[in-house]
């Protein structure tokens, strides 16, 4: 996903009235700001602005070890961006939820655009005995959470905030199901065409074709870099409204990657070198930690 279009998920699964409103003030705080303070000094804002998406890229696709080249041929500014090291860290993320869905124990965190495969059902709590909250149709989109530790459930946001539980067979990354219904119909295209050879072979030695239409059907699932969210700022700057009564902001503890990012920028005017641990956040944009 481009780097626009998941700021974009970020605003849609947070941004409202209430508490999705203030979790929108809370995390405001993009990477441009950052590497401006830390190794913007020598770099006009477009070179920043440059800098930040190839860090993006780095930190989504680059291995251990992995140096990322960057220059500028009209200013002579110069990067080299290297991911020194990926591991799994235990911290703590805001999130927003309803006050009926369940506070999750320990996340698994995913933090991705998610589709949901068949029609299911969203439960207030990681288990088949809890109620329904909804029902989502086949194709409808929703941002990922991350998986209750030693369960195969997802907690799921939508409509700006966490909107209960799915069973993790029901949803796929973005593209799952248009990759499952070409797989489908490149099966059913194989198995017709074979159908079609075993026809024609049948009928040199004088035996009768097959009835393709008697055939039984099944013969035919870069983000960007910010600081950390203060839950503290975030809370205190609720409004005392009776949507607020209805949802939750807290922080839980989850598992997730962070890798340690070095960046050296040059120009003209100097050189600055800085070291950063990046992790992934409840939308999967990279937070500095």
């Amino acid at each position: 996903m481009a780097v626009g279009a998941l700021v974009g998920a970020v605003a849609g699964s947070f941004i409202g009235k209430g508490a999705g409103k203030a979790l929108a003030v809370g995390i405001g705080v993009l990477a441009g700001g950052f590497i401006g303070n830390q190794i913007g000094g020598y770099l006009d804002e477009q070179d920043r602005l440059a800098v930040e998406r190839e860090s993006t890229k780095a930190l989504s696709r680059a291995k251990d070890g992995e140096t990322t080249t960057w220059e500028n041929p009209d200013t002579k500014a110069k990067a080299e961006i290297t991911v020194e090291k990926t591991e799994t860290v235990e911290r703590e993320i805001p999130i927003v939820r309803h006050k009926k869905v369940q506070k999750p124990g320990k996340l698994e965190l995913i933090g991705e655009p998610y589709e949901i495969l068949t029609a299911s059902n969203v439960r207030f709590g990681p288990s088949m005995d809890s109620d329904v909250a909804e029902v989502l149709p086949e194709g409808d989109k929703v941002l990922a959470v991350g998986k209750v530790n030693g369960k195969n459930w997802i907690l799921i946001n939508k409509n700006r905030h966490a909107i209960g539980y799915i069973h993790a067979s029901l949803v796929g990354k973005e593209g799952t199901l248009a990759k499952r219904k070409a797989a489908a119909k490149s099966t059913a295209e194989n198995d017709d065409a074979k159908a079609e050879t075993q026809t024609a072979d049948a009928q040199k030695v004088m035996q009768p074709a097959y009835d393709l239409d008697a055939m039984p059907e099944d013969m035919q699932s870069s983000r960007t870099l910010r600081k950390a969210v203060n839950l503290d700022t975030m809370v205190a700057s609720y409004p005392d409204t009776p949507e607020t009564d209805d949802y939750v902001a807290e922080q839980v503890e989850v598992e997730a990657p962070a890798r340690t990012l070095k960046m050296k920028v040059s120009s003209p005017k100097g050189q600055e070198e800085t070291t950063v641990v990046a992790s992934k956040g409840t939308d999967g944009a990279w937070e500095i930690i």
